[in-house]
């Protein structure tokens, strides 16, 4: 009992000495500084937008609606009136480079008086120190010496930030007193001091309660001891369940086989689990050359190839040729693989490649949808089992296509298919619509419209069949048997350029689905000419990057300021939140740094990838990006094996009651490191509006 009781208050005692050296040895002594660079911040970003005042008069001037003069008074109006603060006194200021004053809400007795000689109280030659900072550094902070917002009988220290604007000579300022700082840094201390010994009162009474529950709290450690020690148990007998044949090998155990595995083998489930996998399972030519087998490097979380033809020796007969489709586990800390083998003597049950009609290459995609349902609930990576996806969506659209060519006749000229959103980049979930347009080879004005009949009955065709393969059809009509969506190369090039000069919110829209696009029939020279031509015309409309930015920050991660997740009903009356919103903000963050600095890559992980290897991301940044999302897939891909799994409707609404804690902990994390994402987008681009 003592020990126990020991054990239980010792710990919370230390944690309370380190809780008080935290509060007053590193908190108390550092509010000064985080006030401050919080206050700094404000009237940089106060500055920042008010200064997009100026430019939107000065575009006025340049579009030639207003003159130099009518836009300089237009903005001198609107900023005198600008005012913010708890008695709405806090005001910005213009001078120019001379320095002149320009407005002054409090002095408009120094209106375009020179500046040149005017000090404060200390000498200190405030505005010609301001016109200083500009010239070398375009913006930056000024102390010095300045009556208290609009009582010239009192003057106080104060910090602004002033900023040039270049179009007209002007500098635009803002700032905050540092006797009011001083002030809100007391109160904020006395507060913390207050909450931290009403924090130790409570803890002590915690300390009671913890020495009357641990008893309880040792009942609970032998229950999920005894729970974990079944858990391996527990995953076979969900193996068992599972209607392929599947082999599972976790290391430092023996094998196990399903029922389908051992009437396929021959074997007793006694004598299967004395054999060694590699008796069973026989080297491709491949795995004899390297001398290492497949299935140990997916073991040991390389990348070998996770689905290929290889052969299984039964007990008796000759040996088996199969499709392989291997995946890593871990169980109890242990690693190893399952391996989910189909017979290529039945190849419409699988592959698609091989589907002979309609029937077929349905069936084939079900099989596979189900296969990725089937690998996530056995611990398969996300990203493992969206490539499956990809590869399958690959081939119902080329195959599809061979379809409708037998049927239609050769096209009149070379085209391609163009997969988009998530198809586009090889994302793709077991919810997956599908997202695709035609690009076909410039043709005469002539025979324009007969070329763009044929394709357009090919595209109708197309996602016909894509809806029976198990991709339903876009709601936003983005299939390529839409007008819209089936055009020759040039008139793609117009409409690309056309969404980025525009910018309008439906550009936008269009811009984050069609600008992930590439080849699904290996046509690459239209989709290669197609960038070429959209990197081109993004260098002539700079504002594109400015507006796309913003449209990104409109999205707010659902994560509460004191770190709780924000929830919303579902349709069965559970609070859940979109996870497809939030794998969206890496996805555009992603391809808005491509678009900037012209990387081709079109996958979002490929292009984390080659924007840090070309220099234009922090490799700790790419790591945090790529490790979010991971996980976010993961966690998706799960959700969605557990809907099918359980015969419910596919969706991205993830309720985090049916999460793990473990899961839990990571999602904030990741939405903390997305808010972060968007904190550097709102710095680079500014708010918006």
């Amino acid at each position: 009992m003592k020990r126990m009781a020991l054990r239980t208050v010792l710990p919370a005692l230390l944690a309370i000495l380190l809780f008080c050296g935290v509060v007053f040895f590193y908190l108390l002594p550092s509010v000064d500084r985080v006030v401050m660079d919080q206050k700094r911040l404000m009237i940089r970003e106060l500055t920042e937008s008010a200064w997009n005042v100026l430019a939107r008069f000065q575009a006025e001037e340049m579009a030639g609606r207003l003159d130099r003069q009518s836009a300089q008074e237009a903005a001198i109006a609107q900023v005198r009136n600008l005012h913010y603060g708890q008695q709405n006194k806090d005001y910005f200021f213009i001078i120019d480079e001379h320095p002149r004053m320009v407005v002054h809400p409090y002095r408009p007795d120094l209106e375009g008086q020179d500046l040149s000689a005017f000090g404060d109280p200390d000498g200190k030659l405030l505005f010609v120190e301001m016109a200083r900072v500009v010239e070398r550094s375009q913006a930056g902070y000024v102390s010095y010496r300045w009556q208290w917002k609009d009582d010239p009988g009192r003057i106080v220290p104060k910090l602004s930030y002033v900023k040039g604007f270049a179009p007209w000579g002007w500098i635009l300022g803002t700032g905050v007193y540092t006797e009011d700082v001083d002030a809100e840094i007391a109160q904020l201390k006395g507060n913390l001091v207050t909450a931290t010994w009403v924090i130790l009162f409570l803890v002590a009474l915690l300390m009671i309660l913890l020495l009357r529950t641990s008893f309880q709290a040792e009942r609970g450690r032998l229950k999920v001891a005894a729970a974990l020690s079944v858990s391996e148990e527990k995953y076979r007998t969900l193996v068992e369940s599972a209607g392929e044949a599947i082999v599972m090998s976790i290391s430092g155990q023996g094998l196990f086989a399903n029922a389908s595995m051992l009437k396929l083998l021959g074997y007793t489930r006694e004598e299967f689990a004395r054999l060694d996998v590699a008796r069973i399972i026989l080297p491709t030519p491949e795995e004899r050359r390297q001398e290492r087998r497949f299935w140990q490097d997916v073991t040991d979380g390389l990348q070998p190839p996770t689905r290929y033809e290889a052969e299984l020796q039964p007990k008796e007969g000759p040996v088996l040729r199969i499709l392989l489709t291997l995946s890593r586990i871990v169980v109890q800390g242990r690693a190893g693989f399952m391996a989910v083998a189909a017979r290529l003597a039945q190849p419409r049950e699988l592959e698609i490649a091989a589907a002979a009609n309609l029937d077929d290459l349905e069936a084939a995609s079900r099989r596979t949808r189900d296969l990725a349902a089937l690998m996530m609930r056995h611990g398969s990576g996300g990203l493992q089992v969206s490539g499956l996806l990809s590869d399958s969506a690959d081939e119902v659209v080329q195959r599809a296509v061979g379809f409708i060519t037998e049927k239609l006749g050769p096209p009149p000229v070379p085209f391609d298919i163009m997969l988009m959103g998530s198809l586009g980049r090889r994302e793709v979930t077991l919810s997956a619509d599908q997202d695709h347009a035609i690009i076909y080879q410039d043709t005469p004005e002539d025979q324009a419209e007969q070329v763009q009949a044929y394709f357009l009955e090919v595209g109708t065709m197309l996602a016909d069949l894509f809806a029976a393969a198990g991709y339903p059809y876009c709601r936003g009509k983005i299939m390529s048997s839409e007008p819209a969506c089936c055009q020759s190369l040039s008139r793609w090039c117009r409409t690309f350029a056309r969404w980025i000069d525009t910018l309008e919110p439906d550009d936008l829209m269009h811009a984050k689905i069609f600008f992930d696009f590439r080849s699904a029939l290996q046509e690459g020279h239209l989709v290669a000419q197609l960038r070429a031509d959209l990197f081109q015309s993004l260098t002539r409309q700079p504002r594109f990057y400015p507006m796309l930015a913003h449209s990104i920050l409109q999205y707010e991660p659902p994560l509460g300021p004191f770190g709780g997740l924000v929830l919303q009903e579902t349709e069965e009356a559970r609070a859940g939140f979109d996870i497809k919103g939030v794998l969206a903000q890496l996805v555009d963050v992603a391809r808005l740094r491509c678009l900037q600095h012209g990387v081709a890559a079109v996958g979002t992980l490929e292009r984390i990838e080659a924007l840090a290897a070309e220099g234009h991301l922090k490799e700790k940044t790419a790591a945090e990006m790529t490790t979010a999302f991971t996980a976010l897939m993961n966690l998706r891909l799960n959700h969605q094996a557990r809907r099918r799994a359980g015969q419910l409707a596919v969706d991205n609404t993830v309720i985090p009651e049916e999460l793990t804690p473990d899961e839990v902990q990571t999602l904030k994390q990741v939405l903390g490191q997305i808010k972060a994402l968007k904190n550097n987008l709102q710095h680079e681009f500014g708010p918006r509006s």
